[in-house]
């Protein structure tokens, strides 16, 4: 799989959820990038990951019971996994490079596009 494909799909999928569920999955996920940026080691990671726990952080921003942040945290996972895995499965790599007009640089140049249902 390619990464930035698959970084790009699940940008553009994050951004069409609806706002309650954008909202709490980008918050815990910027919480664990932050803790991620600070470990040093993958143990430190997990460490800081029970420490400055983000469902807790989730808990009191958004006021909605621990068991609901990690229920609803789950159900936006699979559901990104679904429509992403749906998606990914429609990407098409097109290379035009002998179907174009001259290139300049003798053929150097390769024209390249990227298909996204």
């Amino acid at each position: 799989m390619n990464e930035r494909i698959m970084e790009f799909l699940w940008r553009s999928e994050v951004a069409k959820l609806p706002e309650e569920k954008k909202r709490l999955y980008r918050f815990i996920v910027e919480q664990e990038d932050m803790l991620a940026e600070k470990a040093v080691t993958v143990e430190d990671f997990y460490s800081l990951l029970i420490k400055q726990s983000p469902v807790d952080l989730a808990v009191a921003q958004f006021r909605l019971p621990y068991n609901r942040i990690v229920k609803l945290m789950l159900e936006i996972e699979v559901e990104l996994e679904q429509k992403i895995s749906k998606r990914y499965k429609t990407v098409k790599w097109i290379d035009f490079t002998n179907h174009s007009i001259e290139s300049t640089n003798s053929g150097e140049n390769k024209l390249l596009f990227l298909f996204v249902n």
